[in-house]
């Protein structure tokens, strides 16, 4: 198939990249804000662009003919999305809308979205299903919210296929060992990794007051390999997907 994806050269961008491409045609449109170009293999072909560009991402899925949408692009900090709710809304929201515009009238027949588990951070429950009612309370997660609203809207109306993605804890790295998260943003797993090539590893568990075993946090870790694998299962049976679209849960419900 010829798929682009959004965002590709970011961290989970590039490890569904460098997945896909050995059987497909690879278009990746990143304005590497996040991203890094150098993630990317040789045969993907790259676009340095903004997906709030709307005509200039139109004529990159018209010209290369696109099938298949992996729309990964988007700010992804709970933190950063309280202090910059703006940036947060231009990019998770308008940045959707975009891709969407982008696509009307073209031969693009599914758009898988990355969304994410902190649309049920409004919720009691710790199991999470499919069919629980989504109440995001931080801002990051109403802006996904939002946009998986506008995809199912749009797909049932120009009789797109979707699948909503909604990831958990997505970490470590490529099983080839060539990418994996570059940047420590402060993610649990990067500082393990960072911390143990150290002559005296430490690291600092914080949280001491939940419910849990030993009152620190816990977290439903999911794989990146994992995650690749589910991108590759639904475009493998992209016929069996319901008329109008699918939503996913992705993690292992279980933490840790």
């Amino acid at each position: 198939m010829k798929i682009l994806i959004t965002g590709g050269a970011g961290f989970i961008g590039s490890h569904v990249a460098e997945a896909l491409v050995k059987k497909n045609e690879i278009v990746v449109v990143d304005n590497l804000s996040t991203g890094y170009k150098k993630l990317l293999p040789n045969n993907v072909k790259f676009f340095n662009l903004d997906i709030r560009k709307t005509s200039n991402l139109k004529k990159i899925i018209n010209n290369e003919k696109i099938e298949a949408i992996i729309h990964l692009a988007a700010k992804l900090s709970l933190q950063e999305a309280q202090k910059k709710p703006k940036m947060y809304f231009k990019n998770n929201v308008e940045g959707t809308k975009s891709v969407l515009k982008a696509i009307d009238k073209s031969r693009v027949k599914v758009i898988i979205f990355s969304s994410t588990a902190a649309i049920y951070s409004g919720n009691k429950k710790i199991k999470c299903k499919e069919t629980l009612l989504p109440k995001p309370t931080n801002l990051y997660g109403k802006t996904k919210f939002l946009a998986e609203n506008m995809i199912k809207k749009f797909c049932r109306n120009k009789k797109i296929k979707y699948v909503i993605l909604r990831y958990f804890n997505v970490v470590g790295s490529s099983i080839s060992g060539k990418i994996g998260p570059i940047k420590n943003y402060g993610q649990l797993f990067k500082i393990l990794s960072i911390k143990s090539l150290k002559k005296n590893p430490q690291l600092n568990i914080f949280g001491k007051n939940h419910k849990t075993l030993d009152g620190t946090c816990v977290r439903d870790f999911i794989d990146i390999n994992d995650i690749v694998q589910i991108h590759k299962l639904i475009l493998r049976k992209l016929n069996q997907l319901k008329n109008d679209g699918e939503i996913i849960n992705c993690g292992y419900g279980r933490g840790y």
